[in-house]
């Protein structure tokens, strides 16, 4: 076997194949293939979702739930922007809100976590990477990691942190990792770290929404986005691009028509993406 073979073969136990050349197998840019290794507790999840169905609740909202074997529980809502608006609020308490009573004060039709936050030691929480609202810059954002999601008038857009903060009169808040580039281009880079909970947020090329949350016993960041690949690609949800939102302990979802889709999450938390009913 050849150094290369080996090398290669190292890469595809980790659930990667990388793209080398002789340019790049010494050098440090490193091109990430399409052409992966599906997961397997991904694999599994993806067979699940497969085997549900998206159900109408009503006009412009869906829903799909899935429960794996090894106790992975995933619940995805995908939202029209046509019948539906997205928002960030803030926690209504210094200490941290949770996402059922912010989803109530707020009138939403569904709400999760969104971005970082860390506590002072009197335990008041502030927000971690970039967040502006209502003109309000509340936090500094990373220089390079992650993305962006920002709250423009003629749609929400996701876009990597790489170029650059957007600038304007729109809401905007910043995440990491970046799960998918705009295009569908496959943003991680091997599959490493511990399975967690996780809270994504993925647009569509059409425009629609997918906002899901990923509880129990949760799946690593690289399983997670997995699942944001196109079915072509041996995901499920086809996203146009993808990011993920706090996870862990901060993992919350709530549904205003179900409790089944709802998860309450270990702790509570800065802030949430809030989706509201267009009001006619």
């Amino acid at each position: 076997m050849s150094r290369l073979d080996k090398i290669r073969k190292a890469f595809y136990r980790t659930g990667v194949i990388i793209s080398l050349t002789a340019a790049t197998l010494w050098g440090s840019n490193v091109a990430y293939s399409q052409d992966l290794i599906a997961p397997e507790q991904a694999s599994k999840v993806v067979v699940s979702l497969q085997a549900a169905q998206w159900q109408e609740l009503e006009g412009g909202l869906q829903v799909i739930r899935a429960v794996t074997e090894g106790g992975v529980v995933m619940s995805a809502f995908k939202i029209s922007p046509d019948n539906f608006t997205f928002s960030i609020s803030l926690q209504n308490d210094v200490s941290g809100s949770r996402v059922k009573q912010i989803g109530e004060e707020e009138g939403a039709v569904v709400a999760t976590n969104a971005g970082f936050f860390a506590s002072t030691d009197k335990s008041i929480l502030y927000s971690v990477g970039y967040l502006r609202l209502n003109g309000k810059v509340y936090s500094k954002g990373w220089p390079s990691s992650g993305g962006v999601v920002s709250f423009k008038p003629e749609g929400l857009e996701l876009t990597p942190t790489h170029k650059g903060l957007p600038a304007g009169e729109f809401d905007v808040i910043q995440s990491k990792p970046m799960l998918i580039e705009p295009g569908g281009k496959w943003a991680m880079g091997s599959n490493t770290g511990l399975a967690k909970p996780r809270t994504i947020l993925c647009r569509l090329s059409n425009g629609d929404i997918i906002l899901s949350t990923i509880s129990r016993f949760g799946l690593t960041l690289f399983e997670a986005g997995w699942l944001m690949r196109s079915q072509a690609n041996g995901g499920f949800f086809g996203c146009d691009a993808a990011l993920a939102f706090d996870g862990g302990r901060s993992t919350q979802m709530w549904y205003s028509g179900d409790e089944k889709y709802s998860s309450s999450g270990l702790s509570p938390v800065h802030n949430f993406f809030v989706v509201r009913q267009k009001e006619d």
